[in-house]
């Protein structure tokens, strides 16, 4: 079977992670809004409930809670209680430093939690979230979550208390670990059918993604990523668009643009036309009009800073 998780995370890195932990008190209720990060909430003590997009769902202690979108949602100690706009959740202190300590509610049952915020950026980023549902709960009642949680969490622990030379690194990397963790969990679990997961988990989709993001420069056809997955050409570009969402020379096309996002940003000092021929174009006029199609400014701008929302 094609790993196309490892083609993806190849692309995919996180740029900053702030750390909390929240303690709560009932009666509490928090309404947290729509933020453009990946968060983890671990349950150590207590519990809580999850309200989203009209769901309640229990959260238990040792319990790993993995929002991938940033989507809007409320934690209460019981189903039904009231909430509050919560902006100070896990929001960045004054004092610039990387952990946050929140204490809310009242002063009845205690629950607490340990938080992550993620900023998840890369040519695969779009992509490896796509194949997320918009809540991941991973059950830790019968042990841990994920392999290696504990000593994930200490390793976090450890590095923002101690504070040594390097610690904002060395904690950024034990948070990628634990992302990663429970990404890789979350995908080992049957896919809905016609989903960007189920695409990953059919093996002659899959090896045509594989080939696609492993050689992007490649001058691909339908009927050359079509012989990659053992299908005829009619049979792969249909089951392509229903798993994916759209055929493959567009994806090919996103997939490009992605990446040279990602090359523009991170070496600035490379030629346009190296950055073109990277992501198989080998005419640098008709990358920068596909890129500005694409993206929406020329490349040249978008190095600069001119850049759509969200980079």
């Amino acid at each position: 079977m094609p790993d196309v998780l490892t083609a993806l995370l190849r692309h995919v890195r996180i740029e900053t992670s702030l750390f909390g932990r929240v303690e709560l008190g009932a009666p509490w209720g928090a309404r947290i809004g729509r933020r453009e990060i990946v968060l983890l909430h671990h349950l150590l003590e207590g519990e809580m409930w999850l309200e989203l997009g009209g769901r309640e769902i229990r959260v238990g202690q040792g319990d790993l809670l993995l929002m991938p979108h940033g989507v809007p949602h409320c934690l209460r100690h019981r189903p039904g209680a009231a909430v509050v706009d919560e902006e100070r959740w896990l929001s960045p202190p004054r004092s610039g430093a990387q952990t946050v300590r929140r204490r809310l509610g009242g002063d009845g049952a205690r629950t607490v939690v340990l938080c992550a915020a993620m900023h998840v950026a890369g040519a695969g980023r779009s992509l490896l979230l796509r194949a997320l549902p918009s809540v991941v709960l991973l059950d830790g009642g019968a042990g841990e979550p994920v392999p290696g949680l504990g000593r994930l969490l200490d390793g976090i622990r450890d590095e923002v208390r101690d504070r040594r030379p390097g610690a904002p690194v060395m904690a950024a990397r034990f948070a990628e670990l634990l992302l990663l963790q429970a990404i890789r969990a979350e995908l080992e679990r049957p896919a809905p059918p016609g989903s960007f997961r189920a695409a990953l988990a059919d093996e002659r989709v899959a090896r045509a993604l594989d080939a696609l993001y492993k050689a992007p420069a490649r001058a691909w056809t339908v009927a050359s990523l079509a012989r990659e997955a053992g299908m005829s050409r009619s049979g792969f570009a249909l089951a392509f668009r229903e798993h994916v969402g759209e055929g493959p020379l567009r994806h090919l096309t996103r997939w490009r643009m992605e990446l040279a996002k990602e090359t523009l940003r991170e070496r600035p000092g490379l030629a346009l036309a190296e950055v073109a021929s990277s992501v198989g174009y080998q005419d640098e006029a008709a990358f920068n009009v596909a890129f500005r199609r694409e993206v929406g400014v020329p490349p040249g701008a978008y190095r600069a800073g001119d850049r759509e929302p969200g980079y």
